[in-house]
């Protein structure tokens, strides 16, 4: 979305009443409401969604045209989780060039999602990535204004940054339930500096992250996410290490793909012990299933294998997954277990929106629309949730 379609949406919200204050109160109450744990958050992560409607990507339910958010909000999605990097797109520099020169995933298009998102009266997950592409636990790249600095300055840095973008969420009237501290960070984050061998420093930094964002809203539960959902013993390495070094947070999160995280047992098992262990509530903030074995682009697909699954790789097996998860979340003993978020349903295949400039979309096959945008029956399923 450029600066004109942005303020063209702008305007025609404000023309429909969703305003900085219209609807806010409302979402406010909810939000109390879910911080004491009276709502179990079903998500899904839509980060591309912009990029993907200024692209053309169209969604439809029922063979009507509709807003993608609007539809996910009407088949059970409450919650909804948005990525930040840094400078995505600035042609300087590796690896924001691999990224379209539009910034997607920046803090003004984040801003533009989230006042989306909260307008239709839907929670707001912040996954702060620290990075300007993507980070993961194979690459977490620092923001190229951030290399070479120490750690001291480093940490500075990332609270600055932290509280700047939840400021503006603020003044937007957009208060984000949740915000996590970097983005899958089983391997450290903002390598080498703060990489699993330099514990010390890593724990520096989530301390800042944790600091911004209380500073901001204390009321905002931080999360920190690794992806090893059905790894107890690389799990509890983590959490040990993190707790040992001082390091407060409110909850766990975990990615849990079959092809890459074990079964279900394993996600069962670990989340039980990580609950209990460390006394935190802990939520399934990235899980998916693909519907067809079928590829709907010329990009090679990423889920290429469900690993121990029996579920059906069809609309009905994502329905049966999607329960599976949410049922295993929901059984962490003493009512622990506080969500689960598929990772990006929209993102159908679309000219010009791939994983990086130039590539495909290597997640058609995991979506909850069809290769179309019409709406799949599985989206069924988090409303019977």
């Amino acid at each position: 979305m450029n600066r004109r379609e942005m303020l063209g949406w702008l305007a025609s919200a404000a023309a429909a009443g969703v305003g900085t204050t219209v609807g806010m109160p409302a979402v406010a109450a909810e939000r109390e409401s879910a911080a004491h744990g009276a709502r179990f958050a079903m998500g899904a992560d839509v980060s591309t969604l912009l990029e993907l409607e200024a692209n053309g990507a169209k969604f439809y339910e029922h063979g009507e045209r509709l807003d993608c958010l609007r539809i996910l909000k009407s088949h059970g999605v409450d919650s909804i989780r948005i990525k930040v990097w840094n400078d995505p797109g600035n042609p300087n520099y590796f690896p924001a060039n691999q990224s379209p020169a539009a910034g997607y995933n920046n803090a003004e298009h984040v801003r533009v999602l989230a006042r989306r998102a909260a307008a239709l009266g839907l929670r707001v997950l912040i996954d702060f990535h620290y990075s300007d592409w993507w980070a993961d636990p194979g690459k977490q790249y620092p923001p190229h204004e951030w290399e070479g600095k120490d750690i001291t300055q480093t940490c500075a840095l990332l609270s600055e940054y932290t509280s700047n973008v939840l400021k503006m969420l603020k003044r937007d009237g957009v208060h984000p339930e949740w915000v996590q501290i970097g983005n899958e960070i089983t391997g450290g984050m903002l390598w080498p500096l703060g990489k699993y061998d330099q514990l010390d420093n890593l724990a520096l930094l989530l301390k800042a992250g944790h600091d911004a964002v209380k500073s901001v809203d204390p009321r905002t539960r931080v999360m920190l996410h690794i992806d090893s959902g059905g790894d107890n013993a690389k799990s509890r390495w983590w959490f040990d290490s993190a707790t040992q070094r001082g390091v407060t947070f409110d909850v766990i999160g975990l990615s849990y793909y079959p092809q890459w995280q074990g079964s279900l047992s394993d996600l069962q098992n670990n989340a039980n012990d990580l609950a209990a262990r460390y006394d935190k509530d802990v939520m399934a903030v990235e899980t998916a299933y693909p519907w067809t074995t079928s590829d709907g682009d010329s990009e090679p697909n990423s889920m290429t294998n469900v690993g121990t699954s029996a579920f059906a790789q069809t609309p009905a097996g994502q329905a049966q997954f999607l329960g599976a998860v949410t049922d295993v979340v929901k059984a962490i003993p003493g009512g622990r277990g506080k969500g689960v978020f598929w990772w990006e349903p929209e993102w159908i295949p679309t000219p010009n929106v791939g994983w990086q400039n130039g590539a495909g979309d290597q997640w058609d096959n995991n979506t909850l629309f069809d290769f179309h945008g019409n709406a799949l029956p599985s989206l069924d399923a988090f409303r019977r949730r």
